[in-house]
């Protein structure tokens, strides 16, 4: 089995994480950053517990204070110098009496040395949840999903314009979508030093968002210099070999 191959066993089907512990060094914890308007929170995000394999779980909630928005999250997410993978549920309530445009960022830290491209895949399904009348839909001329290595993008999930409406109490779904594959394939020039989930959207007053989102990335080498020529120099002799 190939280097790229091994990597690619790290992580499964998107949505679930399958442990290798030689590629995960840590369940390090996940940057939380809500903002709506001008304002916004960050949080750390603890791990509360950790498999032999060094996948984490993180489990909890967490709020805008002053009656604004309530965060509640459920992840797996381990990371490594080779391989990370975030997955998990996440939903957010609109307190605040208002319609309210919000962004939230998850971000997982690696230990990637930053000299590594990369594949990756992700995937994003959502719900709608109302105790009346309300509403979620994308922000204008914005991907409702995007993610990130560093600040280089590698994926966007619900580019077109997603409204999705209730006229009484309920759940309605919004879909899902996916790139990737099951396994990371989705080439980039890095595998960097982060991996992040970026979301925006509009939420009604009295409004849950839910959903289930997952973004996992493998490392692949860089040829050391010289190898190329190296790999050239063994295709002429074999060429060589076959006109004797």
């Amino acid at each position: 089995m190939n280097a790229i191959a091994r990597r690619a066993r790290f992580v499964a089907s998107v949505g679930a994480i399958v442990c290798a512990a030689s590629a995960y060094a840590d369940a390090p914890p996940l940057q939380l950053q809500v903002t709506t308007g001008s304002f916004g929170k960050s949080f750390s995000l603890n791990p509360n517990s950790v498999s032999p394999g060094g996948v984490g779980s993180y489990m909890g909630s967490v709020d805008g204070g002053a009656n604004t928005w309530n965060f509640n999250y459920n992840f797996s997410a381990a990371s490594g110098a080779e391989a990370a993978a975030q997955s998990g549920t996440f939903s957010i309530t609109n307190l605040s009496g208002a319609e309210r445009t919000y962004n939230i960022r998850l971000t997982l830290p690696t230990t990637s040395p930053g000299t590594l491209t990369g594949l990756f895949n992700g995937s994003l399904s959502g719900t709608l949840i109302t105790s009346g009348a309300g509403y979620m839909r994308s922000v204008t001329a914005t991907p409702m999903w995007s993610a990130l290595t560093n600040a280089f993008t590698v994926g966007q999930l619900f580019a077109s314009p997603v409204n999705v409406v209730r006229n009484g109490s309920g759940a309605t779904s919004m879909g899902s979508q996916g790139f990737g594959g099951s396994s990371p394939s989705t080439p980039a020039p890095l595998f960097g030093e982060t991996i992040a989930i970026n979301m925006n959207f509009v939420l009604s007053a009295n409004a849950t968002a839910s959903f289930s989102s997952a973004l996992g990335g493998v490392s692949v080498p860089i040829p050391a210099p010289g190898a190329f020529a190296l790999i050239g120099g063994a295709g002429l002799l074999a060429q060589r070999r076959r006109r004797r």
